[in-house]
């Protein structure tokens, strides 16, 4: 059992019995790593979830595997996304990829990790601060790196209330030279549950089920990968079909702020990827493209009867990009070069009810282009320093029917220190600045009448430094990471008027300070019994004294493991959730009330197929339907139940 795995813990000295060294997993395949963590290299702090822990978490997806992990938040918006936000920073501050290439819609700069199944997912990263140089422009504050399983089979099988059906199966083959690698995932639910009816006074009904919150989604996933000489290469197809609801902000009189009632009927992702890896001597070449088409179709309607159409949107995306990376030495320093390029067009059609008259639809187009270099130094045994510097660059060349837009750069630059100065203990110190560029859908967008476009955006620059330290000794492993990040011109939202509506619209914020701590404590306690506790304490606030809002003042995650043999697991979790500050419908701060939830894990084999063992499994979340509310009017769901069967892992 390896519960929660800090990212200092994977590193490969921390299995073989040494003090310090790059952050990894064991047996990492670095060919579908985003920014591996090669002899010398040093990045910034980091956590993470191996394989073996997300089979104890029993996630449906990949925001619930991310739950409890610190300085790291995962929570619904006004849209229904899962979005993950690191150390307090905005929704899209933080940037996924999968196997190595980047994948949130460009268009909106987001993905909603509430579709993207975890029983696709080898293994997960979450790095924080200012990240490597291979994650180029708008990865500001932090980044989600999901590697797809690579070795083994799982296959996962579970039904509970309210209509939950989730079914997963992913495994790895060999294939003459090949290596195959297959999967497919469906999760389903016909509501959502409402935890405590008091706290949603509008658009729901007298139900304990929550309006307009059912699911169902299907992905498959193929990847094929071999060798050729000195040529390392591999293939994949991901798709995710999407069928969904999403709840009304009941906090709120329709009578005289209207929330979203919408629903996405046609929610469709499909993403291929190719990535190449070539030694050349003593450089290392690698390569990554991508190509994403994503479509969706947004129904908005009247009101909470869902039954009489206001308006209905129409997206269909197309992305291209790739990314060129060598890595050489130079005497006893390790240069490092990066060059990455992103291209993509959004195609949007709004029809409003009446008439339903179709217009013509609107092209944006919006390129990325990022590039630079770090440097891996050498200074003393046991201590290495990278530094990093580069360039980032976007256009908004097709702005549909909105005014032109200028064509925007900045240079960013890192540096990164490690040193153990004793037995078990590491430090590591990293800082640096990025730069985020509003999304096409920031300046753009309106959201079928919800927001006022802002074409005067600015690109948002962070400050971002932090001071890990990792110490090991015997059974217990402690990791403390203070930070500080100093925003300009980050994008939040105020409330305008026009006329006798009341719209949103995004704005370049003062200058934002964000400092904290993350926290992680695992202390082995016996043999096969582990305690967690893994926490985040945050103060976020602008230059004129007001609180950041959705930003929890502390998140805390106490977990108790035991797995006394092979496949057998059960895990209790208390999370605590703090109070923070929300916008609320006339624009002035709104308090959100702290929350609690506990959830249970068992895993318990019975059988076996050969060497894959069958086990039963049962998962119950947030059991005494403790009310957390990460934003005004959508509080997360109560107590839900699921049971199944498991087979390999």
């Amino acid at each position: 059992m390896r519960a929660l795995v800090p990212a200092l813990m994977l590193a490969g000295p921390a299995v073989a019995g040494a003090t310090a060294g790059p952050v990894a997993f064991p047996g990492e395949t670095l060919i579908t790593v985003t920014a591996p963590a090669t002899p010398g290299r040093v990045l910034s702090p980091g956590v993470g979830l191996s394989a073996e822990a997300l089979l104890d978490r029993q996630p449906r997806s990949v925001a619930d595997a991310l739950r409890g992990l610190p300085g790291v938040s995962i929570r619904p918006n006004s849209r229904g996304e899962s979005v993950v936000r690191v150390r307090g920073s905005e929704e899209r501050q933080t940037q996924v990829f999968l196997d190595g290439a980047p994948l949130a819609v460009p268009w909106d700069g987001r993905i909603d990790l509430g579709l993207v199944p975890a029983g696709l997912i080898g293994r997960l990263a979450v790095r924080k601060g200012a990240g490597a140089i291979e994650y180029g422009a708008n990865a500001v504050a932090g980044v989600l790196d999901l590697t797809t399983r690579d070795e083994g089979a799982v296959g996962q099988a579970q039904a509970g209330s309210y209509g939950i059906r989730n079914l997963s199966a992913a495994g790895v083959v060999p294939l003459g030279g090949l290596t195959l690698a297959i999967g497919a995932a469906h999760q389903a639910q016909s509501a959502a549950v409402v935890a405590r009816q008091s706290a949603l006074p509008f658009s729901q009904a007298a139900s304990d089920r929550r309006t307009n919150s059912d699911i169902n989604a299907t992905s498959l996933f193929a990847g094929i990968g071999g060798a050729a000489g000195a040529l390392d290469w591999r293939a994949s197809l991901l798709h995710i079909d999407a069928d969904r609801g999403i709840a009304p902000e009941s906090d709120r009189d329709p009578a005289v702020t209207a929330p979203r009632y919408w629903r996405y009927p046609d929610w469709r992702l499909t993403q291929a990827q190719v990535a190449l890896q070539l030694a050349l001597g003593d450089a290392t070449a690698r390569a990554t493209l991508w190509r994403q088409w994503f479509g969706q179709a947004i129904l908005s309607y009247r009101d909470a009867s869902y039954s009489a159409l206001r308006a209905r949107e129409g997206n269909d995306d197309d992305t291209l990009g790739a990314r060129l990376t060598l890595a050489h030495p130079i005497g006893p320093v390790t240069l490092r070069w990066s060059l990455s390029g992103q291209t993509s067009d959004h195609q949007q059609t709004d029809v409003a009810f009446p008439p339903a008259t179709v217009p013509a639809p609107l092209l944006y187009r919006q390129t990325l282009l990022s590039g630079g270099v770090e440097a891996d130094v050498p200074l003393a045994a046991g201590t290495a320093l990278t530094l990093g510097l580069g360039y980032d660059r976007s256009a908004n060349p097709r702005t549909g029917d909105k005014p032109a837009q200028p064509v925007n750069g900045a240079a960013t630059f890192s540096a990164a220190l490690r040193t153990s100065p004793a037995a078990g203990l590491t430090i590591t110190a990293s800082a640096g600045r990025r730069n985020r560029f509003p999304s096409a859908r920031e300046l753009f967008g309106e959201a079928l009448g919800r927001f006022l476009a802002n074409p005067d955006l600015k690109p948002e620059q962070l400050w971002l430094t932090d001071i890990e330290l990792q110490w090991q000794t015997g059974p217990l492993t402690l990791t403390l990471d203070p930070f500080w990040q100093r925003g300009l011109g980050s994008i939040g939202q105020r409330v305008v008027r026009v006329g006798p509506a009341s719209l949103r619209q995004r704005f370049n914020q003062v200058a934002t300070t964000s400092y904290g701590i993350d926290a992680a404590v695992q202390w082995r306690v016996q043999e096969h019994l582990t305690l967690e506790l893994t926490g985040t304490a945050l103060d976020a606030g602008n230059s004129l004294g007001q609180p950041l809002v959705q930003r929890p003042a502390q998140e805390l995650m106490l977990a108790l493991d035991w797995a006394p043999r092979a496949a057998f697991d059960m895990r209790a979790e208390i999370r605590h959730i703090g109070p923070a500050r929300d916008l609320a419908p006339d624009g002035t701060l709104a308090r959100l009330a702290p929350g609690a939830e506990v959830n249970l894990r068992a895993r318990l084999p019975v059988a076996h197929i050969g060497k894959a063992p069958i086990a039963l499994t049962a998962a119950a979340d947030n059991l005494f339907n403790g009310l957390i509310t990460p934003q005004l009017g959508l509080p997360l769901p109560g107590r839900t139940l699921r049971i199944g069967l498991m087979v390999g892992g």
